[in-house]
């Protein structure tokens, strides 16, 4: 099933059934339309076409605001054709995190077969909220001195040197080093922006064998410096090596 952007052509296809079945059954995404008009004006808006036609749609070039299968259509693996297509555009596009909000409530068995776990709110009745992390492992060179690497990410109150806080996540693995002084990981590591408890700035502290290579705010130059990189698509920082002093 090829996945293709949508034509002015397929939004009017688009809108006259999602409008049909809200007539029908008084649910559905018709209440959307303007920010599925808007996609096809900011080319995030996919599409399959059976005859011509289009029978399903995504709004979202990576993780969807929006996904619906023509009711005549549901059950035929549709909705699974756009996922793959968009999980294959955020890895080509170097995406870290998938994160969407479910709506209605019954979207998310779909959402959790395609690997997705929640995060924020996890009561029974809460919006549901959930993210896939797009995890990658690189090969290493043999032969090459190893380095232990300690990477953790903070609140952004980490770094004001108050009180000792405790850090969001830590990571402990080994690189090689290479003949730049770089030091290469064997798969990469990603602190996420919405785990800041606060909606503030990440941190991040990077250690080599010990020694501190860097304490700071991950979108501060000394981080970049360090090896850190932003995706911005993603709302992540990664770190594929450690960069040499």
């Amino acid at each position: 099933m090829d996945v293709l952007k949508a034509t002015p052509a397929d939004l009017t296809a688009v809108l006259a059934w999602l409008e049909q079945e809200y007539a029908d059954d008084g649910e559905g995404f018709w209440c959307n339309r303007g920010i599925i008009e808007h996609a096809l004006e900011y080319g995030d808006l996919w599409v399959i076409r059976r005859g011509g036609e289009p029978v399903a749609v995504q709004v979202g070039d990576y993780a969807a605001d929006i996904v619906s299968v023509r009711k005549d259509c549901r059950r035929q693996g549709l909705g699974d054709a756009l996922f793959a297509a968009s999980l294959q555009r955020a890895i080509d596009d170097n995406v870290n995190v998938l994160s969407i909000e479910c709506s209605p409530r019954s979207s998310w068995t779909f959402w959790e077969r395609h690997g997705f776990e929640r995060f924020g709110d996890l009561s029974e009745w809460g919006t549901i909220t959930a993210r896939r992390i797009l995890e990658r492992s690189f090969d290493l060179p043999s032969g090459l001195p190893l380095a232990d690497v300690r990477i953790a990410f903070y609140p952004e109150s980490a770094t004001y040197g108050r009180s000792e806080i405790r850090p969001i996540a830590n990571h402990s693995l080994r690189g090689s080093r290479l003949d730049d002084g770089a030091i290469m990981l064997g798969r990469r590591v990603i602190g996420l922006c919405d785990d800041e408890p606060a909606g503030k700035d990440l941190a991040v502290k990077i250690e080599v064998d010990g020694e501190l290579r860097c304490f700071c705010k991950a979108k501060y130059e000394e981080a970049e410096d360090a090896g850190v990189r932003h995706d911005r698509k993603g709302g992540a920082f990664y770190i594929d090596a450690v960069e040499p002093h």
